[in-house]
């Protein structure tokens, strides 16, 4: 059966007065013609939307906050007290005590499988690069750091590429040092402070 515009408008009507259990007489009626026409619409109503804020949360970082809340609710006291001492224990350090302690651990904390096997790619292809400096600065890089320094050396040519990474590991190299030295005298002012502070011992 074939459904005209007219004869499917009837059909609904029908169906509808079934479900609230009017009269089918009802439905057959045409439209009354004088019925009032609808109220216009505002002027802006077609108007572009409104610009949201500047100041809106990122919807990314706000899903990783609520992720870290979740799990910090489902640790126990326990658990909870030593994450608690970690913290106070980064915030007591210095920034060069910071970026030393994250180089170092990024050594274990960011060598896959895949960024060891680059760095062994590497380190063939420019054996002259020291294979620990290489390795440091590419587990200790970002993400977006590492993929930049991919497409860069895909662009580049066979020549232009040693003297690239090179001069991008030995930058690195002079941070970390620089990094390291700086957390060295930090901590021989902590031991020296540590020293005036502690109380003199009996008979001295």
């Amino acid at each position: 059966m074939v459904f005209t515009n007219k004869r499917f408008s009837q059909v609904l009507l029908v169906l509808m007065a079934l479900c609230i259990g009017m009269p089918l007489s009802w439905a057959n009626k045409p439209p009354a013609a004088d019925l009032p026409a609808p109220p216009p619409l505002p002027p802006n109503f077609r108007a572009a939307p409104p610009t949201p804020p500047p100041d809106l949360p990122d919807p990314a970082e706000l899903h990783a906050q609520l992720n870290q809340l979740g799990e910090l609710l489902a640790m126990s006291p326990e658990k909870l007290n030593k994450l608690r001492q970690t913290i106070e224990f980064v915030e007591n350090m210095s920034s060069a005590e910071r970026e030393a302690m994250r180089i170092r651990l990024s050594q274990i904390t960011q060598a896959t499988p895949q960024l060891r096997e680059e760095v062994r790619s590497m380190q063939a292809a420019f054996p002259s690069i020291p294979r620990s400096d290489l390795s440091q600065f590419w587990y200790a890089a970002s993400k977006g750091e590492r993929e930049s320094v991919r497409q860069r050396l895909k662009e580049l040519t066979d020549e232009e590429r040693k003297p690239y990474l090179n001069a991008k590991v030995e930058a690195f190299v002079r941070h970390r040092e620089a990094a390291f030295n700086s957390m060295k005298e930090t901590l021989k002012e902590k031991r020296r402070s540590a020293g005036k502070t502690e109380p003199a011992k009996p008979g001295e």
